[in-house]
């Protein structure tokens, strides 16, 4: 006999499939009972009604990604270079198709929600912000003699292009040609410890939700 718990998380992997199918307008109750096996009250009386479901699918979500990312920058030797975090920032969003869906067809739909339920945006754009850039350059990671405006604001054109333009059939060769070209001009030469790097960027990160 399933558990609660089980029965919920069955529940969020059944959302989570009908929003990467459709985008966030076919999840609605009566389509969450017929795809789950659940009557729509138990699950009103469960979750307290759609929004709640799409929230805590929404923050497992983001979750699921960050918990990917943090695991792919710290296993990795060079994980604390700007190129490596962008490339395992993208990767962590279009590996998953869930995310991918969220990030390339219903973003302004997830804000809303989050902002709704967190009063504020939960989760930044897919891309690399001017204020970690610049801390990336106070621990050595990024090149003194780079504006970090300038590489945010093309990183950002990047990341919206790409989303426009998903799905990609060379996705992996895509992405690491903009990392390849970020270590070659941004990346700080010769680096023998990212470590700062790493630290940096999951202050930066945990900050984001604080």
């Amino acid at each position: 006999m399933r558990t609660q718990l089980a029965e919920s998380s069955h529940v969020l992997d059944v959302a989570s499939d009908i929003v990467s199918a459709g985008g966030f307008e076919s999840l609605t109750l009566e389509s969450l009972a017929y795809a789950s096996g659940l009557p729509a009250g138990e699950l009103r009386d469960r979750f307290g009604g759609l929004e709640p479901i799409l929230v805590l699918m929404l923050n497992r979500e983001f979750t699921g990604i960050y918990m990917t990312m943090v695991d792919h920058i710290e296993r990795d030797p060079d994980g604390g270079k700007l190129s490596r975090i962008y490339y395992y920032t993208l990767a962590g969003v279009y590996e998953r198709p869930l995310a991918r869906t969220l990030y390339t067809a219903d973003r302004e739909a997830m804000n809303v929600i989050m902002r709704s339920a967190n009063s504020f945006g939960y989760m930044p754009g897919v891309g690399v912000r001017a204020d970690l850039i610049e801390t990336m350059q106070s621990v050595g990671m990024v090149r003194r003699d780079v504006d970090a405006g300038t590489v945010a604001h093309m990183l950002a054109i990047f990341s919206a292009g790409l989303a426009l333009t998903a799905p990609h059939d060379d996705l992996d060769r895509v992405v690491r040609g903009v990392t390849d070209l970020l270590a070659q001009v941004v990346d700080e030469p010769d680096i023998e410890d990212t470590t700062p790097g790493k630290t940096a960027f999951f202050e930066w990160a945990v900050s984001l939700v604080s």
